[in-house]
């Protein structure tokens, strides 16, 4: 009896791998995280706020959504990164899928996107330690240059851009890639029930529809450009010794950034009744919080 209850049970379902941790640190310390916005891809994502996401940013979300359903999408997360003085941006993301054929449908459309975008201008040379990736050098007048560096290995699709409008980051960009594939585990374990199972006859339906060629021609007509096309979240050292976000909405604490609204720089100027703080250019509410930093 007790081996049949065993076998009733089942295998103990395998907890769903920890996707914060395929992502590679930045290149220094000089490399700051940017805040979470509706138009920047910061954290955990779902096929619907990725198409959300491309919507924000400026571009047309197209079918992008019902392709990663259709390719066994799970789920993403994604960080970015702005070196201070410079303002370049660094941008790494983890599409994981159902299994590594939905994988390879997904990294096939980002890489005919690359190639076919009117702002491509070159290839970058990829070692032969980094397979199943491509490497591409886009440029667009006034929002300056991309180097984007994707792969795929198993079931997850990686995606690293930097952004530049003088410097050249094909190698760096090489750099971070290979650290992410080099950690990457040769597939993960997805939550339990997420993703479907890659049906060839509906994606073909789909395809033949139109669906995925909308998405390329979209591509190939600018959206690939998602992140210089947008203003950047531009870093700045207020009076006071306060670095706040272009928006405000966040402080700089010297290791993360944190919500303004939320909570105060132990530094802040305070107002003599304790109700108000001073941001450098502005007098705030206090929260309700105790201050923090």
């Amino acid at each position: 009896m007790a081996a049949l209850a065993m076998l009733l049970a089942g295998s103990p379902v395998a907890a769903a791998t920890d996707l914060t941790t395929l992502l590679a640190n930045p290149p220094g310390t000089d490399w700051v995280d940017v805040g979470p916005a509706a138009d920047r891809l910061v954290g955990t994502f779902s096929s619907h706020d990725y198409a959300l996401f491309l919507k924000a940013a400026g571009s047309s979300p197209g079918s992008i959504e019902t392709e990663l359903n259709l390719d066994g999408f799970t789920r993403g997360y994604g960080l970015e990164w702005e070196q201070r003085g410079t303002q370049d941006l660094l941008v790494e993301r983890v599409f994981e899928f159902k299994d590594s054929r939905g994988a390879g449908f997904w990294y096939g459309t980002l890489k005919s996107g690359s190639e076919r975008a009117k702002q491509y201008t070159r290839a970058i040379p990829i070692p032969a330690s980094l397979p199943n990736s491509f490497g591409a050098v886009l440029y667009a007048p006034g929002n300056g240059y991309q180097y984007r560096v994707e792969f795929v290995k198993g079931n997850l699709v990686f995606v690293v851009h930097m952004d530049s409008d003088v410097n050249d980051l094909s190698r760096p960009a090489v750099t971070q890639a290979a650290a992410m594939f080099e950690a990457a585990p040769a597939r993960t374990d997805v939550p339990p029930g997420a993703g479907q199972a890659v049906n060839d006859l509906v994606r073909n339906v789909e395809i033949a529809a139109g669906a995925l060629i909308v998405f390329l021609a979209l591509v190939a007509a600018g959206a690939v450009l998602l992140v210089t096309r947008r203003r950047r979240q531009t870093v700045g050292v207020l009076p006071g010794g306060l670095t706040m976000s272009a928006d405000g909405a966040y402080w700089w604490d010297g290791a993360q950034w944190r919500e303004a609204s939320m909570e105060v720089p132990s530094t802040a100027q305070r107002s003599p009744d304790g109700a108000y703080w001073w941001d450098g250019r502005a007098w705030r509410p206090s929260p309700s919080t105790r201050p923090s930093g």
